[in-house]
């Protein structure tokens, strides 16, 4: 198998976290154009319905992939025997989960009280088998580093589907715009990556050896599905006892707040597991990856959530429009679990770098119970009260999960904390700066945004240089800024590969 050039992983690395940082920028945008623009096409019920059939495809997603990516990258050297044999596992057990989301679909409406869910879950299959097409090119793309092109790929699919979505929607004023936005970013996912990697599969060999690989993504795969738990159970709870408005109301608001974050922690995990794993056998060098993994999402997230917390009613009436003005307090609780999520968000690379699978499995298990009992508190009060709990159980599971990735291995708790204080001593001084613009100009929430942003990060920068820490974080984010900026002048920056995919 033909594979590009290595070259210095240090370089490599800094580039991937510049390109990943500019594609992260424009998919935020993406984001929040699309919440704007289908918010004020469609009402609240049309996302309630879809609402109710994203757990269902999140679970078919979680189990088609079967932690194949993280087990790919975890291995020194893959065949393309193994890579073959996986891609074949991969479509087959695709189509079989297609096959039973549709034997499924009746059960499913009947749940929930609601027959339109009937042909969208059995669509829904079309997005399954789309997406284990593209399983083996992704994870080789990301093994050789070649994050600039995973970049594209990421934002131009997401771009390409609310496009499609936003077209439909204003043609049909239907949920189904909803379903298009999926399909059409899963399809543009496989045709990009096929492009751009070179890898075909070949015919099935029995003789492959992935099994091994097999295990390490069942591994990763049962601690997802406690994440998937986690993040779906609330929705399900709320579909079932609330109805799709009040739901809708849920969801924009969980997209507004908690998705975000997945643009910003899912890509940063492509880059910071390879990281992990090539320094692990470096304490120092182990432990200044990770507080960077730490360290810059919250840089870029912890200011505009503690906006959110602090004047959520701003927020909504801009993005939303007035009529989801209910939804205000859903977005204050829902931002502080989403920042508290974010000091927690890299623990799970930092786990797997160290072939610690059963603890990741026990932390997503303990993740789930709080998320749990959490939702289960608060549904007598509605969603809000979903949220509340929500909230207030990640106040008590966070340090508890941070302890326990840390206890043993190169990263210990007081590192952590040293990365996080620095964000922890901005925020209460930005939520105190927010609250007081908020109600000093109530009625003009654009000059109450307009205000709010530069501020949180005028704060946050000043609040930061206080610390030795803090100042280390600026340091670091302005070397990246600088990498992508010569990223962006440079000439030919094609793929970059180490050479680490064995012959075939």
């Amino acid at each position: 198998m033909q594979t590009h050039q290595p070259t210095s992983f240090r370089s490599s690395a800094s580039k991937g976290m510049a390109f990943t940082a500019l594609a992260q920028g424009l998919k935020l945008c993406v984001h929040v154009t699309a919440i704007v623009t289908l918010s004020r096409l469609l009402g609240p019920s049309d996302f309630g319905v879809f609402a109710m059939l994203s757990p269902i495809l999140a679970l078919a997603t979680l189990l088609r992939d079967g932690g194949i990516n993280g087990a790919i990258l975890q291995r020194q050297t893959v065949s393309h025997a193994d890579l073959s044999a996986l891609f074949w596992i991969s479509v087959c057990w695709g189509v079989v989960l297609a096959a039973l989301l549709a034997f499924s679909a009746p059960f499913i409406a009947t749940f929930y009280g609601e027959p339109r869910l009937v042909p969208l879950v059995v669509a829904s299959g079309i997005i399954v088998i789309a997406g284990s097409l593209s399983l083996q090119h992704m994870a080789l793309l990301n093994r050789e580093l070649r994050f600039p092109v995973l970049a594209a790929i990421d934002a131009g699919s997401l771009a390409a589907g609310y496009l499609v979505g936003a077209v439909i929607a204003a043609l049909t004023r239907s949920y189904w715009s909803l379903w298009a936005v999926n399909c059409t970013t899963i399809v543009s996912i496989v045709i990009a990556s096929w492009i751009a990697c070179r890898w075909r599969p070949g015919r099935p060999d029995r003789q492959a050896a992935v099994s091994d690989i097999l295990r390490v993504g069942g591994n990763i795969t049962v601690s997802g599905l406690f994440d998937f738990l986690v993040r779906s159970l609330d929705k399900v709870l709320i579909g079932r006892a609330r109805g799709d408005f009040e739901l809708g109301l849920y969801d924009r608001a969980y997209r507004i707040v908690l998705l975000p974050l997945l643009f910003v922690t899912t890509p940063l995990d492509r880059l910071v597991l390879p990281s992990l794993v090539r320094k692990r056998d470096d304490a120092k060098a182990y432990r200044k990856v990770y507080r960077l993994a730490l360290q810059a999402p919250l840089l870029a997230i912890i200011p505009p959530m503690i906006t959110i917390m602090a004047a959520p009613q701003p927020v909504c009436v801009l993005l939303l429009g007035r009529e989801w003005a209910s939804a205000a307090p859903l977005l204050a609780w829902l931002s502080l679990a989403a920042a508290l999520q974010l000091v927690t968000s890299s623990l799970g690379s930092l786990l797997i770098s160290q072939s610690r699978t059963r603890d990741l499995t026990v932390l997503n298990a303990s993740t789930f119970a709080f998320g749990a009992v959490a939702y289960l508190l608060g549904l007598r009060f509605g969603a809000l009260g979903v949220a509340a709990a929500y909230a207030i159980s990640e106040v008590i599971r966070s340090p508890i999960a941070l302890w326990w990735a840390t206890r043993t291995g190169p990263v210990r708790l007081e590192d952590a904390c040293e990365a996080a204080v620095p964000f922890l001593m901005s925020a209460v001084v930005v939520f105190a700066v927010i609250w007081f613009i908020d109600g000093r100009f109530s009625s003009e929430p654009v000059l109450v945004l307009g205000l709010s942003i530069p501020a949180c990060y005028g704060i946050t920068i000043l609040t930061m240089m206080l610390t030795a820490g803090g100042r280390q974080c600026l340091h670091e984010a302005v070397k990246v800024v600088a990498e992508l900026w010569a990223s962006l002048r440079s000439k030919g920056s094609g793929p970059i590969a180490q050479g680490s995919i064995g012959q075939g």
